[in-house]
C-alpha cells in the first residue's frame, strides 16, 4: 500500500513541479533568448506534463525502495538526490549553461518537497500478517 502512495505522490508533485514548472520554465528560458512568438501548442504542453508527470512516478519508485531500505535519512536524502540528479542531468545535458542550471534548479525543488514529505511520514511497518 505504501508503494502506492509514494508512487502517487511523486506523480502528482512531479505534474505540478515538473510538468507545470518545466513548461514554465520553457517559455522564461524562450523569452531570455529573445524569443518574440508566444508559440504554447496543446500537444506540446501535454508532452511535457507528461514527462513531469511519468519522472515523478519514477522518483516516487526510487524514493520508495530507499525508504525500505535505507534506514539513516541523511544517507537516504543523499543517495536519492545523486540518483535523480544523475537521472535529470541526462536529460538535460545537451542544453546551454543556464538552461542546465535552471531546470537542474527545478529538479532540485521537486526533490527536496518529495524528501520533505518522506522525513514527515512515519515509515510504515514491513510486519507480515501473523499467520494462525
Amino acid at each position: 500500500m505504501e508503494l502506492k502512495r509514494w508512487i502517487l505522490r511523486g506523480g502528482v508533485v512531479g505534474l505540478l513541479v515538473l510538468g507545470i514548472g518545466g513548461r514554465l520554465l520553457m517559455r522564461v528560458i524562450a523569452h531570455r533568448e529573445h524569443r518574440p512568438v508566444m508559440e504554447f501548442t496543446i500537444p506540446g504542453t501535454l508532452t511535457v506534463l507528461f514527462a513531469g508527470t511519468v519522472a515523478g512516478l519514477a522518483a516516487g519508485l526510487i524514493y520508495y525502495v530507499l525508504r525500505r531500505f535505507v534506514h539513516a535519512s541523511w544517507v537516504r536524502t543523499i543517495a536519492f538526490v545523486v540518483i535523480c540528479g544523475l537521472i535529470a542531468w541526462r536529460g538535460v545535458h545537451g542544453l546551454l549553461l543556464v538552461p542546465q542550471l535552471m531546470f537542474m534548479a527545478l529538479a532540485l525543488v521537486f526533490l527536496v518537497i518529495i524528501d520533505v514529505m518522506g522525513r514527515r511520514l512515519p515509515v510504515a511497518a514491513t510486519e507480515s500478517p501473523a499467520v494462525t
